[in-house]
């Protein structure tokens, strides 16, 4: 009995020496290639960066994770100690690893493998040190190797960090679920209160989610949850935490969630895209993503309103023009409104409403609703849709999904369909280049191209002001005369005569450079062109950035080249800023997660701007930013000469329409070639807007659609609309310039009715009118002001 007795106990030293030399032998081999756990030391968590418009309203919210980062000192005990109660009820005591919870776990998993009950998973009995080590040092791979080195690891954690650090780390990193990163996110997103506000009852809903946010769901499993959560509150009272009326109270409190408040919004997916690029062109991918950037843009919410919905609708008005296309598709009838419930709405059907075609006679088109109700099209609101249209048969069959839109009277309902023809708006302040509204298309979710920058079209007339622009720079002057008559050129050897035409092949004879560009007669356009220069044509347009390489052939002349809107409204900015540079600015400043800042648009002012990266306030050197210059692209003269003549197109040119605003306004249309891009740019002293539209496979829209019929509506609605830029003063007269009454056809000083203003630089106006001792006329308010109601001195 003895001997046996020795022999145990040498059998159990020598189980004892093995298993410590098993043990140090798994610990060395899993010790070699472990991860640095001293990173968690720099742990700043991966941040929201927000997105703002200049008058505080959100426009994007970007974030790999979303998150908010709470010092444990900030985060109350009842909530910390809700979660150590569900998670890790030996977490003061333990050091990282808990062997009763690793036994229990071993002895399941023993069992599983048994059993031969795979498909179970191995059970882990994972602390909350070894939950922070999982999920910033380990992957979340289920195996033994990567259990061994969880173990490792949370060992050395707790000999380096305090408790309070640990759980620091595990309550803002833990998902809870509907997107919810960390405590402060899910208070927010469950009970849209802060870390601080919440009851027990709340901090307990909360720490009943680790194990399975999707399956402890408040709002889909409540049943679930409350179970969990009574658990964790009576396991909070059995460790001390609570007493035991607090237990009571909080178990008898039903779970009652509260969506966040609706944040102030602003929608802008255009601009946000474009804002998105620029600033990780500036700082990275990653950065922008995980660094918690407040960007405040230039964007004025109330502009970037009413230049979208001007564009949308000035996009559906044309779209309509060519009439209806086609049903989205044909169901069944059977059970229609559960397909039509299904149905997932097409890409810009935006404030449209899908409608299933239930009946149809001649003269209407009974519909059905997604709520099941019934609402009756009429053949008089179809008229669009087919020339002299007689039957609603003709368009719609039973079982047709179609588009539908309430009428003004928010009643009843007239047939729409979602536009394929596009376009873009651009507004800016030349002065500062912010770019206070922009809308690149129709729909973003339709398409992301962004046509005020990413779409490249021939400018057609557009270009005219630079050809004159050019003319005027080498000496011309707006009352020369040129012949609207037939423009022949030669090519080159064995090319035939260049023969243009004007849009309506029609000729008006002898007329000034003025009214050559006002009416924007081709013909003029080419002459003055021969005056300039083909060559300084050329010149011009790159000088003002519409185009890096134009050909200086006399096509340049009527547009026959490619830019974008944002190119080409910037050039027109030049003007309005008296011939200096305007460089587009979407972005105002940049703070870090820290409040600093770290870009701002005008970057002479911030000369001190640095990256705050880390929690540390390491600091980065910031990339190399736009300091703010300006170049002259052209005296202050010639610009104001174009905006004068750019202004009479409002009175006896292309821009007519644009009289209803009554309005300082200066403008220019934009047709090209066949009609496949329409343009409008319109001036005051504050703004510049550009709006294009076009399909982006070039085709023609249309006949007898020019940018004075498609484009200047647009512009025309965006200023009805957008009273903040309502005008109240006049362009800058510059001290180069003299104003002298002429007459409209020859240019001539005149002081009868009919006369008009002209603008003459210094040396000119000494050259032609100071040897006749002239006196110019004496107007008593501001041309660009006065227009006689009668129209018969026009004068602007």
């Amino acid at each position: 009995m003895l001997r046996f007795i020795i022999l145990s106990i040498k059998l159990c030293i020598l189980c004892g020496f093995i298993g410590i030399g098993v043990a140090t032998y798994v610990i060395y081999t899993y010790s070699r290639d472990l991860p640095d756990y001293s990173q968690l030391k720099d742990y700043y968590p991966p941040s929201v960066t927000r997105m703002y418009s200049a008058d505080g309203k959100l426009m994007e919210e970007y974030a790999k994770e979303h998150r908010i980062f709470v010092p444990i000192n900030n985060i109350p005990k009842i909530l910390s100690n809700a979660f150590v109660a569900g998670e890790d009820k030996n977490f003061y005591q333990h050091v990282g690893i808990d062997i009763l919870s690793i036994v229990r776990a071993a002895i399941r998993n023993f069992s599983n493998v048994l059993q031969n009950r795979r498909g179970r998973g191995l059970h882990g009995g994972s602390t909350i040190t070894q939950q922070v080590v999982k999920n910033f040092l380990l992957s979340s791979e289920k195996s033994y190797e990567r259990k061994i080195k969880e173990a490792i690891l949370s060992y050395m954690v707790t000999q380096v960090f305090t408790k309070d650090e640990i759980l620091e780390l595990y309550l803002n990193q833990i998902y809870l679920g509907t997107g919810a990163y960390g405590v402060a996110v899910a208070a927010l997103t469950y009970f849209n209160k802060s870390v601080e506000e919440l009851t027990l009852n709340e901090a307990a809903v909360l720490a009943s989610m680790p194990k399975s946010p999707s399956r402890f769901d408040p709002e889909k499993n409540y049943d679930r949850v409350k179970e969990r959560r009574d658990y964790i509150i009576g396991r909070m009272y059995s460790d001390g935490y609570i007493t035991k009326t607090q237990a009571k109270k909080a178990i008898a409190e039903p779970i009652i969630l509260h969506k966040p408040d609706k944040v102030q919004t602003i929608t802008a997916d255009y601009y946000a895209e474009q804002v998105r690029k620029e600033v990780i062109d500036m700082f990275g991918k990653e950065y922008f993503y995980t660094a918690g950037l407040t960007i405040i843009t230039c964007l004025d919410s109330e502009a970037q309103k009413h230049a979208a919905g001007a564009l949308r609708r000035g996009i559906v008005k044309i779209d309509r023009k060519k009439g209806f296309r086609k049903a989205i598709t044909n169901i069944s009838l059977d059970n229609w409104k559960q397909q039509l419930n299904k149905m997932k709405p097409p890409p810009g059907i935006r404030e449209y409403d899908l409608a299933v075609v239930l009946n149809v006679t001649k003269l209407e088109a009974k519909i059905g609703l997604k709520d099941g109700d019934h609402k009756t099209l009429k053949l008089k609101d179809m008229k669009w849709t087919r020339t002299n249209i007689k039957s609603v048969k003709t368009i719609l069959d039973s079982g047709d999904i179609i588009a539908v839109r309430k009428k003004k009277n928010n009643k009843d309902y007239e047939l729409a369909q979602i536009p394929v023809i596009n376009g873009a708006i651009m507004v800016m302040e030349p002065k500062s280049g912010k770019v206070i509204a922009a809308e690149g298309g129709y729909d973003f979710s339709v398409s992301k191209f962004d046509r005020t920058t990413q779409a490249i079209r021939q400018p057609g007339s557009l270009i005219k002001s630079f050809v004159y622009l050019a003319a005027l720079e080498n000496g011309g002057k707006p009352t020369d005369l040129y012949e609207d008559s037939q423009v022949e050129i030669e090519q080159g050897p064995g090319l035939p005569l260049w023969r243009p035409k004007n849009h309506n092949s029609k000729f008006l004879g002898t007329m000034t450079m003025r009214s050559g560009l006002e009416k924007s007669i081709n013909m003029v356009t080419i002459r003055a062109g021969q005056f300039a220069g083909f060559n300084k044509v050329a010149e011009v347009v790159k000088r003002f950035g519409i185009n890096d390489d134009p050909e200086p052939f006399p096509s340049i002349t009527l547009g026959a080249m490619e830019t974008t809107l944002s190119k080409i409204i910037t050039a027109y900015g030049v003007f309005i800023n008296k011939g200096r540079s305007v460089t587009p600015h979407y972005i105002e400043l940049i703070k870090d997660r820290n409040g600093h800042i770290i870009y701002k648009r005008d970057y002479s002012e911030c000369a001190e701007c640095n990256v705050h990266n880390n929690i540390n306030d390491t600091v980065i050197m910031p990339p190399t930013l736009p300091k703010k210059e300006e170049h002259i692209i052209t005296d202050e003269a010639t610009s104001y000469q174009i905006i004068s003549i750019l202004n009479g197109a409002l009175h006896r040119g292309t821009s007519r329409k644009a009289q209803i605003l009554n309005k300082i306004i200066a403008g220019k249309t934009g047709t090209s070639n066949e009609g496949k891009d329409t343009w409008y740019i319109g001036m005051t002293p504050n703004i510049v807007v550009g709006t294009y539209v076009g399909y982006d496979r070039p085709k023609s829209i249309g006949r007898r659609q020019f940018g004075a019929t498609v484009c200047l509506p647009i512009f025309i609605d965006f200023m009805q609309n957008a009273y903040e830029y309502d005008p109240s003063i006049p362009f800058e007269v510059p001290d180069s310039i003299q104003l002298v009454a002429v007459d409209p056809d020859t240019g001539e000083p005149s002081t009868a009715d009919n006369a008009i203003i002209e603008a003459f630089k210094i040396e000119d106006y000494n050259q032609l009118f100071k040897p006749l001792k002239y006196v110019p006329k004496t107007i008593d308010e501001d041309p660009f002001l006065r227009v006689p109601s009668d129209q018969s001195h026009e004068v602007y």
